[in-house]
């Protein structure tokens, strides 16, 4: 069952079960109420008709000298039919001290309820219909008489049947128009609850994109925003593997590439020295080639290694010295002349190993890129607690869309140009990495034909400038 539908049923369930109490109770107590009020009215009724029928035969008693007292119940009986034919709903009998029926109109299976011990004592009794049975005494002279009234009390159960039927009516009714209206009304508050199953149905068959944007002020409205939320965190997620996986292939497809190419150089070289007779020039220039190509092999592993090395390890950073990186750097490239120094001293929140690698890479580079041994300028610039080391040259750029690949392994402008100097494409990915273990960014400015700019920023502690 569909949860539109449960919210109808227990609607409709709970309005039944309160509406059918609350008439019931209703019903019950008007009925009680009419019932308390006609037994009143009866016993009222019966008092004034006694009082009636003892002023009638006294009257007769001391006017017509009534000594016998069977004349006495003659008179008696002569008022009692006067009464009954003034008043339909009430019938009589008399009695006397033996609980003889002297005079009867009351219906045979009401006859055992003649008695003097029923005095000022009323019964209701359930038979073809309801009566209401209350016996007197009637005192005329010497005379004692027991008059027993048989009041017609059922149509104060046919008014609690009229209601009970009412009732039923109305609540047959009400259901029936509620059903419809909360129907309405559960189909327009589940409609959100329906949306957010349709688009997670969708999500799930990979339209990673959809989301609900329902936007009410209750409890659905936060799961849909707490869902879209999901959905955004699980569909960034899932590019971010795409694009992991993507470059994963590329990396191995670089990487194969890169060996392949050397290893066939070194292979066919080889084989040429082991099969054939080769002149001193050949064999010189064969084992040349072969020893360049496997240093290219060896700048590769150890490059990979530390590449792996840096996402495996818990790096931990501690306050440096930036004039001990500088100092060997300008020991690294003392053969350098177009290398220029313009940098602060100070201290830093590095780690000063990594902290020169990063910045080797970012000058070879440069150098790399300066076709005519252009000067290639180390800068710092302290503001504040920061520090924001630059490496600037005047090489030949690059555009924009390779300024968004450059930190790719494997990734070159020129391959041929890149291979010839050495490289592989890993020294950005490496100097990447790094940037992450400071939690710090690589910006890069460049023009095409003007130079680059790469810098990146240090957190500075207890500056000694």
């Amino acid at each position: 069952m569909r949860f539109a539908e449960k919210i109808v049923w227990v609607c409709l369930i709970t309005i039944s079960i309160v509406f059918s109490l609350g008439s019931t109770i209703m019903i019950v107590r008007n009925h009680q109420h009419l019932l308390d009020t006609t037994i009143k009215q009866n016993i009222a009724f019966h008092e004034m008709s006694i009082y009636s029928l003892e002023s009638k035969v006294f009257q007769d008693y001391y006017r017509r000298d009534l000594s016998d007292e069977t004349q006495i119940q003659e008179r008696v009986r002569y008022y009692i039919k006067q009464f009954e034919t003034s008043i339909k709903s009430v019938t009589y009998a008399i009695s006397n001290t033996q609980d003889q029926v002297i005079y009867s109109y009351i219906p045979q299976e009401l006859q055992t309820y003649i008695t003097k011990q029923n005095d000022q004592v009323y019964h209701i009794v359930n038979k073809s219909k309801q009566f209401m049975i209350m016996t007197s005494q009637v005192k005329i002279g010497n005379t004692v008489l027991y008059l027993t009234g048989c009041y017609d009390i059922s149509p104060c159960f046919e008014e609690k049947n009229r209601q009970v039927i009412t009732f039923v009516m109305i609540d047959i009714t009400v259901i029936g128009i509620s059903y419809f209206i909360l129907r309405f009304l559960s189909r327009y508050l589940t409609q959100s609850i329906e949306k957010l199953n349709k688009t997670s149905q969708r999500i799930a068959s990979g339209h990673y994109g959809e989301r609900t944007q329902i936007q009410t002020q209750d409890e659905i409205g936060e799961l849909s925003q707490s869902f879209d939320e999901m959905a955004h965190m699980n569909e960034k997620r899932i590019e971010e593997l795409k694009a992991n996986l993507e470059q994963r292939e590329e990396f191995m497809g670089s990487f194969s590439h890169e060996v392949k190419t050397p290893m066939t150089a070194i292979l066919g070289f080889a084989e040429m020295l082991y099969t054939m007779d080769c002149d001193e020039e050949t064999r010189r220039k064969a084992a040349r080639y072969i020893y360049k190509e496997g240093k290219r092999l060896e700048n590769l592993s150890y490059t990979l290694m530390e590449l792996l090395s840096l996402g495996d390890k818990k790096i931990e950073l501690k306050t440096i010295c930036i004039d001990h990186v500088i100092q060997q750097l300008k020991e690294y490239y003392q053969n350098k002349d177009n290398i220029i120094f313009h940098t602060h001293s100070c201290q830093v929140y590095s780690h000063q190993e990594l902290l020169f690698t990063m910045m080797r890479n970012l000058i070879d580079n440069a150098l790399k890129a300066s076709l005519h041994n252009e000067d290639v300028i180390i800068e710092t610039l302290l503001k504040d607690k920061h520090l924001t080391v630059m490496i600037k040259d005047q090489g030949i750029g690059m555009s924009e869309e390779n300024i968004q690949k450059i930190t790719e392994p494997f990734f070159m402008i020129d391959k041929s140009r890149s291979r010839a100097q050495g490289g592989a494409g890993l020294g950005l990915s490496i100097v990447k990495r790094i940037c992450d273990v400071h939690q710090t960014q690589l910006n890069v400015e460049s023009q095409l034909g003007k130079g680059t700019i790469i810098s990146f920023v240090l957190e500075v502690q207890n500056n000694e400038e």
